[in-house]
């Protein structure tokens, strides 16, 4: 398997999937559902931070720039305040892990959203249970927070990692409030669930200031409930930008991984012509492109030149007669679908911005004939 590192673009879309049925993964009681039902939640959570901090002053992590976010003064102060405790055990331990592979980092912090900490003891929350199981061909069968438990625990008191999470959570209040100013997500909630038959109660984001160019989504159903957990990198702002660019650049990659939860399910109603047409890989997929292994099979190429192209869609309703913001918009979906190796991608959008406009009320399920049809032509 090849390892993510080596690749040349920033963001990837990692699916956690479910691989064994032994325990149930979540557990949505009614009092969680009334609370976070319709609700967007923006969280540093306290046990996460600590295994991102943990991978980021690895051997590993301290080389590799994709999966940590050296460029902060957060970052800085990670470095300064625990790698005198490199050494320790648990560092070890998560080193061997990461140098195996890269999907160890999904899997590592995604399971620790299992946990809280009940003094300087980890504890589960009864809700969140062993939630990553396995990433693409990576499959394991015990979680490693509670495989490394007491070594996790020992770290995070000797490195007096508590005190340092509470003294930056004013930094983590504002890494919150960036993305209620530039994210959008209550928006993207509300365009994608008028534009698809399909409803998740929740949307859970869980930031760090050290996530790097890897992302990830899922969403969990138990009791009649679906959370969407999104493991997203903090809002950036680039000075030469306008405050309305940010806004859509920032949006677009939460866009493109929130997405996925509501193409998907759609997609899969239309497999069989989906298959028959994007079986064709050399027309949809540069191969020489290393990044477009993570796209395997004739539905997620699909998904993938969709689910950018959804994001078009998103821009012209929300940002209503600003033509400069959405030529804006179609050059950077162009460029970056181009550097992941999706050569038909302006193409592809030219038509699913024509199909839209000629019914902006459509659901996007009724896009669906014409736009197959239309890449069966190519």
């Amino acid at each position: 398997m090849m390892m993510i590192r080596n690749l040349v673009l920033l963001f990837f879309i990692f699916q956690i999937l479910q691989v064994s049925a032994q325990d149930r993964v979540v557990s949505f009681n009614q009092q969680y559902a009334n609370s976070n039902n319709n609700k967007v939640n923006i969280e540093v959570n306290e046990v996460q931070e600590l295994t991102y901090i943990m991978m980021a002053i690895t051997d590993y992590g301290r080389r590799d720039s994709n999966m940590v976010d050296f460029n902060t003064d957060y970052y800085r102060s990670v470095i300064e305040k625990f790698s005198p405790y490199k050494d320790h055990e648990a560092i070890k331990s998560f080193n061997s892990l990461l140098e195996k592979s890269l999907i160890y980092y999904i899997l590592i912090s995604s399971n620790a959203y299992g946990f809280d900490f009940t003094g300087n003891t980890l504890a589960r929350t009864h809700v969140y249970t062993f939630p990553a199981q396995g990433v693409g061909t990576i499959e394991i069968q015990e979680d490693p927070i509670l495989q490394y438990k007491d070594q996790i625990e020992d770290f995070a008191q000797a490195s007096g990692f508590r005190e340092f999470y509470k003294n930056n959570k004013p930094y983590y209040e504002k890494l919150k409030s960036d993305y209620v100013k530039y994210g959008a997500i209550i928006e993207q909630k509300e365009w994608l669930e008028a534009k698809f038959d399909y409803k998740i109660n929740s949307y859970r984001v869980l930031t760090s200031p050290l996530i790097g160019g890897i992302n990830a989504t899922k969403t969990f159903e138990d009791n009649g409930f679906k959370e969407m957990l999104l493991y997203l990198p903090r809002i950036k702002q680039r000075p030469e930008w306008s405050d309305e660019l940010n806004r859509a650049m920032n949006s677009r990659v939460i866009f493109t991984e929130i997405d996925h939860n509501y193409v998907g399910p759609l997609s899969a109603q239309y497999k069989d012509k989906i298959d028959a047409i994007f079986h064709r890989r050399d027309i949809w997929v540069d191969s020489t492109n290393k990044s477009t292994n993570h796209y395997p099979n004739p539905i997620k190429v699909f998904d993938e030149y969709l689910t950018w192209g959804l994001f078009i869609l998103f821009n012209m309703d929300t940002e209503h007669n600003n033509e400069a913001l959405h030529k804006e918009v179609i050059a950077h979906i162009d460029s970056k679908m181009k550097q992941k190796g999706f050569p038909k991608s302006k193409e592809f959008n030219i038509e699913l911005v024509r199909l839209y406009k000629l019914n902006p009320n459509a659901k996007i399920s009724e896009l669906y004939d014409d736009l197959l049809k239309w890449s069966a032509t190519q």
